[in-house]
């Protein structure tokens, strides 16, 4: 089985340059051309200009808010891999998870925050011990995809 979320981090990234976009020409026409002023008053824009760049910050930012993270879940027979990568405004460095299945020790899901932000560990049988690898945000994941990874895991059996 093979599992990616990037149509949805494609998404993410297009609303925050079409919303860019849309800020950078509400700017443009609010102050240069003075093309609201004929209509409301400047105390009345300014309230509108912190609305909307209140808005704008909340979409833009919502990648790093919810820490999405663009994923490539991979099992098959011989292993179970993992990829990821930071998508927001700074990317991060890409990282991976590679378990051989005859040393899977098993996976726990976490939520922190209320439910809003949820974390897989995967966990491997190293020198005889369980050892767990960092946490990974799959908040970006939909209901359907978490729910596949998780079936996948458990169909796997833990050597421990």
């Amino acid at each position: 089985m093979t599992l990616d979320n990037g149509k949805k981090i494609v998404s993410l990234r297009l609303t925050g340059f079409i919303t860019t976009v849309v800020y950078v020409l509400y700017i443009f026409l609010a102050y240069f051309p003075k093309v609201f002023r004929n209509i409301m008053t400047e105390k009345i824009l300014t309230v509108l200009t912190i609305a909307v760049t209140v808005a704008y910050l909340l979409l833009l930012l919502r990648p790093v808010i919810f820490k999405y993270m663009y994923l490539l879940f991979s099992a098959d027979e011989r292993r179970i891999t993992l990829r990821w990568y930071k998508p927001g405004l700074m990317p991060g460095e890409s990282k991976s998870i590679e378990i051989p299945v005859g040393s899977y020790a098993g996976y726990e899901i976490k939520e922190k925050y209320w439910g809003l932000h949820r974390y897989l560990t995967l966990f491997q049988q190293v020198q005889g011990r369980k050892a767990a690898y960092p946490p990974v945000s799959i908040t970006a994941l939909t209901r359907r995809q978490r729910e596949d990874i998780e079936t996948t895991l458990k169909n796997y059996k833990s050597v421990i």
